[in-house]
């Protein structure tokens, strides 16, 4: 069975985002802290602004910095994962439409908060409650640039998805031997694989708050792209987690939070309304 590794990733205060030693993390886990994040791997670059939903969040620490995705999903909250906003997050700046991350975009609104929520049980089981809410003090103006990704309606919370072809979305790394994520905002198609399927690869880690996408041709997500989203028919159904152990290229599956899982959670800690 393979390892999972969390898939989140820090920079440095100079130049260069870094990832974040696991030793740490409990082998059998290796969640991704907030200096290691998972990048699109096999996918492309996206057109600016085609993923208006799409989040950067710079995380930061008393000793640095880190970097995860999210996806806005009203004008005051944005959905991340709970793992990105573990071990000391001081604050956030939410970056919204936004393609490369290293320029000051005439599209790109900058968002300062340092109000976050965790899932009450993260702590006590981190795979299976790794879902966060960030809220935003001014709210996001919706535009062409930026726009909210709607969740799944209650009718949905039966639909594994199986067989459904979905968009992962994100900075993170594009390739094993990449050292820093990606400038500019990447994408995959990919297909949404059978709960029994992904547990040939990860075992008992693979529960009803998982939701896995295929590795057919390698693709999938890397260090850098934690938290981001994985929609299906423009619908929000994952929140990037985790990749096999091996390496972002293995061709292993990607481990997502299940959305519909958390739908009266989500409605609990945001001010959305839930169909």
């Amino acid at each position: 069975m393979e390892k999972i590794v969390l898939i989140f990733i820090t920079f440095s205060l100079v130049t260069a985002y870094v990832t974040r030693d696991l030793s740490e993390i409990p082998t059998e886990l290796r969640q991704l802290p907030l200096s290691d994040d998972v990048r699109i791997v096999g996918g492309n670059e996206a057109a600016p602004n085609s993923l208006p939903y799409q989040v950067a969040l710079n995380l930061i620490f008393e000793s640095g910095r880190s970097f995860c995705g999210g996806s806005l999903i009203t004008r005051r909250y944005v959905l991340t994962a709970a793992h990105c906003l573990d071990d000391g997050v001081i604050s956030l700046e939410v970056l919204l439409g936004t393609h490369n991350i290293r320029r000051n975009e005439t599209t790109q609104q900058s968002i300062s908060t340092s109000n976050f929520t965790l899932h009450e049980e993260y702590k006590n089981n981190r795979m299976k409650y790794d879902i966060a809410t960030v809220y935003l003090p001014t709210p996001a103006i919706l535009n062409q640039y930026v726009q909210l990704i709607a969740l799944p309606s209650r009718a949905d919370a039966s639909n594994s998805f199986v067989g459904s072809e979905a968009i992962a979305s994100g900075w993170g790394y594009d390739s094993n031997n990449a050292t820093a994520i990606s400038d500019v905002l990447r994408y995959v198609n990919v297909s949404i694989i059978a709960d029994d399927v992904c547990n040939v690869t990860f075992g008992e880690y693979i529960t009803d708050s998982i939701i896995c996408s295929g590795g057919t041709g390698r693709k999938g997500i890397c260090y850098g792209d934690s938290g981001g989203p994985l929609v299906v028919n423009g619908k929000l159904v994952g929140i990037s987690k985790f990749i096999g152990y091996e390496s972002c290229e293995a061709g292993d599956p990607s481990g997502f939070t299940r959305v519909t899982t958390f739908l009266d959670w989500i409605a609990a800690h945001s001010d959305a309304v839930i169909s």
